[in-house]
C-alpha cells in the first residue's frame, strides 16, 4: 500500500511540475497580440521631415486641391505621444515650414486660360514661416493588446486634434516703383517685408478696410497615416494632413482693394497692388503686362500704373475671396522610437 501511495503522489508532482513549465513557456511566449491581453502603455518620440503646400487666394486655382508642386517647401517637426490603450494615443507636436504663393504661377506654359488671367494679372506673392503647436488623438486601425511588444508590421491611422500655430506673410520688395513711373528706387527692394504692418487692405487707414489680423491662430489639424515596424524599438511613417485654418490672411489676401491714393506710406501702397510689375517676384521671368491690361489710372490728382482687368488700386475692386479661409497641406516622414515599455516579454517566476 505505501509503495503504490508514494507512486501515486510522485505522478501528481510529475503532472504539476509539467503545468508550472509549461505556464513559463507560455509567459515567455506571449506577445501581447490576442484579444483579452493584458495591455501595457508606453511613450514615444516622432521626428519627421515634411513638405509644405499652401492653398488659398495665390494658389493657382481657387479650389481646395489647387497647388503648385514647385513651391513645396521643407520642413521638421518632433511630437510625442502617450499610447494608453490598445487602439488609442494622446499626441502633442511641434511642426515648422514655409509656405509659397505667387500668382504667376497660373500661368502656365505661355497660355493663360481666361478663367485664369485675373489672378495672374493681380500679380501678388507670398512667403510665410509657419510654427506649429499641436495636441491630439491618434486612432489606430487594428489594436494592439499587450502594448510595444505587439505592434503589427503594417498598421494606419487617423489624427484629429487641435492647434495653434504662428504666421507672418512677408511680400518680396520690387526693384523700382512701378506704380509710380518705374525708375523711383525702393529703400527696402529686394528684401522681403511683413505684410501685416503694412495693412495692404487698408487695416492701418484712419477708416479701416478689411479685417485685422493676427500673427497668433487655430487650426484643426486632420492626417491619414500607415506606419511599419522596423527592428528594436523603431517605427517608420508616411502621413498625409489637412489644416483647416481659422484665417483667410495665410497670404494677406482676403478682400477688396483699397485706392491707392488713400496710403500714406509708400510701401503699403506698392505692396498693396503688383499688377504693373514687369518681373514675376519668384522666378524672375517677365510678366506679360498686356493680360491684365495695365495702363494709368488718375486718383486724387495723381496718376498710377496698375491693372485694369482686376481693377487694381480702385477703392472696393475684388483683390481677394473671404469666403473661404486658407489652409496648408503637409506630408510627414517619420521615425519613431519607443521611450517605455520592454521590447520583448520575459516570463514570470513565483
Amino acid at each position: 500500500m505505501a509503495t503504490a501511495f508514494d507512486a501515486d503522489a510522485q505522478r501528481r508532482r510529475k503532472k504539476k511540475y509539467k503545468k508550472r513549465r509549461s505556464n513559463s513557456r507560455s509567459f515567455s511566449n506571449y506577445k501581447g497580440g490576442s484579444r483579452g491581453g493584458r495591455f501595457r502603455a508606453y511613450n514615444y518620440v516622432n521626428f519627421s521631415v515634411n513638405a509644405l503646400n499652401y492653398y488659398g487666394d495665390l494658389a493657382p486655382v481657387n479650389k481646395a486641391a489647387s497647388t503648385d508642386v514647385s513651391f513645396t517647401r521643407p520642413g521638421f517637426g518632433i511630437d510625442f505621444g502617450h499610447k494608453f490603450n490598445a487602439y488609442s494615443a494622446i499626441r502633442l507636436g511641434f511642426n515648422y515650414g514655409r509656405l509659397i504663393g505667387d500668382d504667376a504661377s497660373s500661368y502656365e506654359s505661355g497660355e493663360t486660360p481666361a478663367k485664369w488671367q485675373p489672378r495672374y494679372a493681380r500679380g501678388l506673392n507670398v512667403r510665410n514661416d509657419i510654427k506649429e503647436l499641436s495636441l491630439g488623438f491618434e486612432f489606430q486601425f487594428l489594436p494592439n493588446y499587450g502594448g510595444p511588444t505587439s505592434r503589427q508590421f503594417l498598421n494606419a491611422y487617423l489624427f484629429v486634434g487641435g492647434a495653434i500655430f504662428h504666421h507672418e506673410p512677408k511680400g518680396l520688395v520690387p526693384e523700382f516703383d512701378y506704380q509710380i513711373d518705374g525708375t523711383t528706387p525702393v529703400a527696402e527692394a529686394g528684401k522681403w517685408v511683413k505684410l501685416r504692418p503694412l495693412g495692404t487692405e487698408g487695416q492701418k487707414l484712419e477708416d479701416p478696410q478689411g479685417e485685422v489680423y493676427l500673427p497668433i491662430s487655430f487650426s484643426i489639424p486632420i492626417a491619414l497615416g500607415i506606419r511599419m515596424r522596423l527592428p528594436g524599438p523603431f517605427e517608420a511613417a508616411l502621413e498625409l494632413g489637412y489644416r483647416f485654418v481659422f484665417t483667410d490672411y495665410l497670404d494677406d489676401v482676403s478682400t477688396n482693394y483699397v485706392g491707392l491714393d488713400r496710403f500714406e506710406d509708400d510701401l503699403s501702397r506698392i505692396m498693396s497692388d503688383r499688377s504693373a510689375e514687369p518681373i514675376s517676384a519668384w522666378t524672375g521671368e517677365e510678366r506679360d503686362l498686356s493680360i491684365g491690361q495695365v495702363g494709368q489710372r488718375k486718383l486724387n490728382g495723381q496718376t498710377y500704373n496698375t491693372s485694369y482687368l482686376v481693377g487694381a488700386g480702385s477703392e472696393g475692386s475684388i483683390r481677394g475671396n473671404p469666403n473661404n479661409n486658407d489652409m496648408y497641406f503637409v506630408t510627414s516622414i517619420k521615425l519613431r522610437m519607443i521611450l517605455t515599455g520592454k521590447t520583448r516579454s520575459t516570463a514570470k517566476f513565483r
